[in-house]
């Protein structure tokens, strides 16, 4: 393994965390601050270069996980709120997506990522790390937090799902369609029009208006480098892990503090999934956000923070108290 990067229960009442100045929060030029940190890489294989830049340098480390057809560039309004002296944010590529490598040949499935984002971790000499996983990257944290109960579960400390499914439900329109050997293919060779990221983007945020020429330059690679779309192309084809049941079953054995997040409206993954996944993990908290879809960190970024900072404040009282 190799890397050039370097380190860098009472009631929970996230509301008791949202009274905080809020000026400070809207004085900030969120959708300005591009990713401007160095683009650093491990490799978990010969093949498999994981990207990955890091914001920050404080005592909490926070490895964020983008969804579906999406890449480190979603964090982009999300980034700057986290203070610099407190956290360490880790924003990482999956293989197939974004800077990191993209191989033909690699297992592009849930568990597969799940194992190297555990490797990546160990890699790195991290423990106690926050995993925050959207949509997609919900359901790797998950299964990586599962992955983990096996020895390995002082790499983390908590975990959060940001409208990741946990349960099967109905397949993203793409996904379906990929099944077919043939739509596969033509996908791949032929070039990706501009509107079908618009097509997804309207489908996942509840305000239309976001569906602008920067939020869609951020999710346009991934249709439109042919490496990407066929990984893309191969992680449709095994969103659901033969093993499910199984998997579904460890749920109720996670030990580590887990916060669901959720936006009210969304229609990628149904709020109902948030609610399942509350009544399956132990201490799980699920958090609402109004007036908002599929893409919290994109659409409600300041209370995404607030939430997911609140959580984490928790967690350090407690541990400090005990």
């Amino acid at each position: 393994m190799r890397s050039n990067g370097a380190e860098g229960c009472e009631a929970f009442s996230p509301s008791s965390f949202r009274s905080a100045d809020e000026g400070v929060l809207q004085g900030i030029s969120v959708t300005l601050e591009k990713m401007t940190s160095p683009l650093r890489q491990y490799a978990v294989a010969d093949d498999a270069i994981l990207r990955y830049r890091v914001h920050g340098h404080g005592s909490q480390k926070l490895i964020l996980v983008h969804g579906l057809a999406s890449r480190a560039e979603t964090w982009t309004d999300l980034v700057p709120l986290f203070p610099p002296d407190r956290y360490t944010l880790y924003l990482l590529d999956l293989l197939g997506s974004g800077g990191s490598a993209k191989p033909a040949k690699a297992d592009y499935s849930i568990r597969a990522h799940g194992r190297r984002l555990l490797n990546f971790i160990e890699g790195l000499g991290l423990s106690g790390v926050t995993l925050v996983g959207h949509s997609l990257g919900g359901t790797v944290v998950l299964f990586a937090a599962i992955e983990a109960m096996a020895g390995r579960e002082a790499l983390l400390k908590s975990l959060v799902i940001m409208g990741g499914p946990g349960f099967i439900q109905q397949l993203p329109l793409m996904a379906q369609v990929f099944r077919f050997p043939l739509a596969g293919k033509a996908f791949i060779a032929i070039p990706s029009p501009e509107a079908w990221v618009k097509i997804g983007l309207k489908a996942a945020y509840y305000d239309k208006r976001l569906v602008d020429r920067e939020h869609v330059a951020r999710y346009a690679p991934c249709y439109q480098d042919r490496d990407a779309k066929l990984a893309l192309v191969a992680t449709c084809r095994t969103l659901v892990p033969p093993d499910s049941d199984r998997l579904i079953g460890c749920y109720g054995k996670l030990r580590l503090p887990v916060l669901l997040l959720w936006g009210r409206h969304d229609r990628i993954v149904r709020l109902s999934q948030g609610e399942r996944l509350k009544e399956a993990i132990s201490g799980a908290r699920l958090e609402i956000i109004e007036d908002c879809g599929h893409n919290p960190q994109e659409e409600r970024p300041g209370e995404t923070f607030r939430i997911i900072d609140g959580f984490i404040h928790h967690h350090i009282s407690r541990t400090r108290i005990n």
